[in-house]
C-alpha cells in the first residue's frame, strides 16, 4: 500500500507539474511578477490517503488578466495550464501505474 501511495503522488506531483510549467509559459508579462508568482502546491492528507495539487497566483491582479476586466481581453493563463494537465493524465497515469488508464 505505501509503495501505491508514492506512485500516486508522484503522478499528481507530475501532473501539476505540468500545470504549472504550461501556466508559467502562456503567462502575459510586463513586469514578470505575475509570472514569478505563479506556484503549486502538492498536499497528502494522511490518514486519509487524499492526494491533491494547486495551481494558482496570490496576486491580486490576476483575475482580472485571466478572466479579463473593463477594457482588457481575457488572457486565460491558469486556465490553459489546467486543461494542458487535464489532457496529460491519462498518460502520466498510465505511465506510472503500467497502462489501464484510456485517454
Amino acid at each position: 500500500m505505501i509503495q501505491y501511495d508514492i506512485m500516486l503522488e508522484n503522478a499528481v506531483k507530475a501532473v501539476a507539474q505540468i500545470a504549472y510549467d504550461e501556466a508559467s509559459r502562456v503567462c502575459p508579462v510586463r513586469t514578470g511578477r505575475l509570472k514569478r508568482s505563479i506556484s503549486k502546491r502538492v498536499f497528502n492528507e494522511r490518514p486519509t490517503g487524499r492526494i491533491t495539487a494547486t495551481v494558482g497566483t496570490d496576486v491580486p491582479y490576476a483575475p482580472s488578466v485571466e478572466f479579463g476586466g473593463y477594457h482588457r481581453r481575457p488572457k486565460p493563463f491558469l486556465e490553459t495550464g489546467l486543461e494542458a494537465a487535464r489532457q496529460s493524465v491519462p498518460l502520466v497515469f498510465s505511465m506510472t501505474f503500467g497502462g489501464g488508464f484510456g485517454g
